[in-house]
């Protein structure tokens, strides 16, 4: 680092113009614009649906809810045939589906809908409110129990769609405005995963615009507030500023920004990261220029006594973020690669920048006002603090260690899950008809048991139908978490019809395909049951998932040659949920030994490198209990919150080891430099908590569930890390560093 600082110094020009040049490309960077891909499979696959007669009811694109007073009337019904024509005519809607699509089924043909003819008599509205709430297919599918909420299901033609609006806003617009009814006795909204996932999307890149600069105009202003020149602030956030600006340019350049986690916060997250580096190089450089050195020297001391924890601090924040790339979420491997990226780039125009800057003209008068500020005069005034940690350390180190277990026992409660609630705004009107829908017709998101049969059984056979009717069974246990099964038991229900099931096996041949097709593939000999499900969060239908798994088991036994099993996308979520789990044991299991090792070598002891486990511990246990207390779950954000507290707690710890490490070379005694090192760097720590709270704290006000959680994770971690590092560690560097100690302390 002596080296390096000399480098820097003597070859300003050179570093200069390496800098320019790292900026340039960054620029290229962010103008290069990637090639167009071609449209996805499921999108390319989505506009080719056709519209037809089909019972077919997969995950649509979007539901139009509707809450009637009264179905079963003209008025009504006039209405809502208005609304669905009106929609079908958007050139962008591939299908609709209510129940005035669905035929009446019987061994004859197609007759009449189920709904009657608008100008058709009150008894015949009376007879359809009996048939459509007695149907065996659509109730608890298009229509409520009560038949007070229908769905109509609508499939996008993607090619056709040409803004994000066309999906939302204008969709509901026509079918509010074509109903004609200027009353509250039909009432539409919409949801689905295409209006969700653009609340979501909209939330998202609108609290990033407003975060970004909230938090970038805190810094600022408590950086004012703190050190009262404008120049030095200049020169404190040039570094980080700059970083930010290389890693946006070379991720763009990498396309390495469509992940919506880094694009929000990684901007902050490196910010925070930098400041923190360049507001202990310009604690040093102020102190070192008011004890008289000059602009160059104080520049070059600063680097040589503090690069060393700055570049300690990237390198560990660094391993902690690759240690993501273990996850087995794309999403949590790209965003740890990206802040990997992101941390080493900001620690080269930290220690860099900063120091140039400060023998420029610019920095002529950083350090006026030194000495004086708020946080300097406290810590002096706490100097008993210091004193009972000297004269307490063994009983204070095992409060320490014992407060740290037992908020690690508390962490071990902390269960994963996966709530569509937690990813939308408050407010959500998507979600406000999504929970609805949840309390009248068992939920939107859709599970499918697959059962197969082997060739040896004809397809025909009663036997089919006694395996389903089991499952079915099976499902019906699992009540009120699993409802409305649907399968061509429902088919068959609403055929007239007095034999068994079983025996009406061969009418299923009767039916069009476009309606046996989805439930029954005779070519493929597989069979499936659909089921609603909830947003209760994926933990609570995991369980019942393996439940079923084990059932299928017995029942592949009592039905040789069959097979059972659970598709759907809310099964391969829960499924993921336990990799959640072994993500962040890996993750951070990974990242603390690769920094323990790093530290130990780095320090030369195994003694402080294992000194340093209880205050780098600690913060993570804190936050872990918190979200226990908190009521709040496991989750992909949450396994790269974990490691990014674990990065901030060990930046703080760096750098009050390394001023220890410096004191005692320079020949002081254990609990001189112990105050020392609680005096000189204990202004930065406290400095840099305040802005990193007060960076990250400004986004507890979004209104998205998922960065309240990041942001408080943030908050708890760095205000723990201080205490960790200001309390825990001077009392376990007292009780176990065996080296010279004061005559009044031995």
């Amino acid at each position: 680092m002596n080296h390096l600082a000399s480098l820097l110094i003597q070859r300003r020009r050179f570093v200069w113009l390496g800098i320019l040049g790292l900026t340039g490309l960054a620029f290229y960077g962010l103008l290069y614009h990637p090639p167009p891909q071609a449209p996805g499979g499921q999108q390319e696959s989505e506009a080719l649906r056709t519209s037809g007669e089909s019972f077919d009811l997969p995950q649509p694109d979007a539901l139009l809810v509707i809450e009637v007073e009264n179905l079963f009337e003209p008025k009504t019904v006039i209405a809502l045939r208005s609304m669905a024509a009106a929609v079908e005519q958007l050139d962008y809607i591939a299908t609709l589906n209510w129940i005035d699509r669905i035929p009446v089924l019987n061994t004859f043909g197609l007759a009449d809908p189920l709904l009657p003819p608008n100008d058709a008599s009150p008894e015949r509205f009376t007879l359809a409110r009996q048939k459509v709430l007695q149907h065996p297919v659509i109730v608890g599918q298009l229509i409520s129990a009560d038949g007070r909420t229908l769905l109509m299901p609508v499939t996008f033609d993607w090619l056709a769609v040409t803004d994000d609006a066309d999906c939302t806003e204008q969709l509901l617009r026509v079918a509010r405005d074509t109903t004609g009814v200027s009353d509250e006795s039909i009432r539409v909204s919409l949801t689905g995963p295409v209006p969700l996932f653009l609340e979501h999307d909209d939330a998202f890149h609108r609290n990033r615009r407003k975060f970004q600069l909230i938090a970038y105009s805190l810094v600022i202003a408590i950086s004012l507030f703190l050190f009262r020149k404008l120049s030095t602030v200049l020169i404190v956030s040039a570094g980080p500023l700059l970083g930010v600006f290389w890693t946006w340019g070379i991720l763009n350049w990498m396309q390495a920004l469509s992940n919506p986690l880094t694009t929000v916060v990684l901007p902050v997250l490196l910010t925070m990261i930098g400041m923190t580096d360049g507001l202990h190089l310009m604690v040093h450089i102020r102190r070192l220029r008011n004890e008289g050195a000059t602009p160059l020297r104080a520049a070059q001391l600063s680097i040589q006594r503090v690069g060393t924890a700055c570049l300690l601090t990237s390198v560990t924040t660094a391993i902690g973020f690759a240690s993501l790339l273990l996850a087995h979420n794309e999403f949590v491997q790209g965003f740890g690669r990206s802040c990997a990226i992101g941390a080493i780039l900001t620690l080269v125009a930290v220690i860099t920048v900063i120091p140039l800057a400060s023998v420029t003209r610019l920095g002529r008068f950083v350090h006026h006002g030194h000495g004086h500020r708020l946080v300097d005069q406290g810590l002096q005034k706490v100097t008993w603090l210091v004193d009972s940690l000297i004269h307490r350390p063994r009983q204070i180190s095992l409060l320490g260690i014992l407060l740290t277990l037992a908020l690690a026992a508390i962490c071990s409660t902390l269960r994963p899950d996966d709530r569509t609630r937690d990813a939308q705004p408050t407010g959500s009107p998507a979600y406000a008809a999504l929970a609805h829908c949840d309390r009248e017709l068992g939920g939107i998101e859709l599970v499918h048991v697959v059962m197969r049969w082997p060739d040896s059984i004809p397809h025909d056979s009663g036997q089919i139908m006694q395996a389903l009717l089991t499952v079915e069974s099976l499902i019906d246990r699992e009540k009120p978490l699993l409802q409305f099964p649907l399968s061509i038991r429902n088919l068959l229900d609403s055929i007239p019809a007095n034999a068994p099931l079983e025996q009406q096996m061969p009418l299923l041949s009767l039916l069009p395909d476009s309606i046996l097709q989805p439930y029954y593939d005779t070519s493929s000999r597989k069979a499936r049951i659909t089921v609603r499900i909830s947003d209760l969060g994926i933990a609570r239908y995991e369980i019942v998932f393996r439940r079923l798994e084990k059932d299928f088991e017995k029942l592949a036994t009592e039905f040789p040659g069959f097979q059972f099993s659970l598709e759907g996308e809310p099964v391969e979520r829960g499924r993921a949920l336990q990799e959640i789990v072994t993500d962040l044991a890996a993750s951070l299991g990974t990242a603390s030994v690769i920094i323990l090792i790093v530290m130990t070598a780095v320090y030369r002891s195994l003694r402080v490198g294992l000194i340093t486990i209880v205050p780098n511990l600690f913060p993570l246990a804190v936050t872990g209990s918190m979200l226990v207390l908190m009521g709040w779950p496991l989750n992909v954000a949450s396994v790269c919150s974990f490691v990014v507290c674990l990065g901030i707690a060990v930046d703080d710890t760096i750098h009050f080891l390394t001023r220890y490490g410096y004191e005692r070379t320079e020949g002081k005694s254990t609990p001189a430099a112990i105050r020392s090192a609680f005096v000189h760097v204990g202004t930065a720590l406290i400095l840099t908590t305040l802005i990193l709270v007060a960076g990250f704290s400004t986004v507890l006000t979004s209104d998205l569930a998922l960065q309240r959680s990041f942001a408080a994770m943030a908050c708890s971690t760095i205000l723990a890390a201080l205490i960790g590092d200001l309390v825990f560690l001077p009392a376990m560097l007292m009780w176990w560093d065996r080296g010279q100690r004061d005559p009044v302390d031995s």
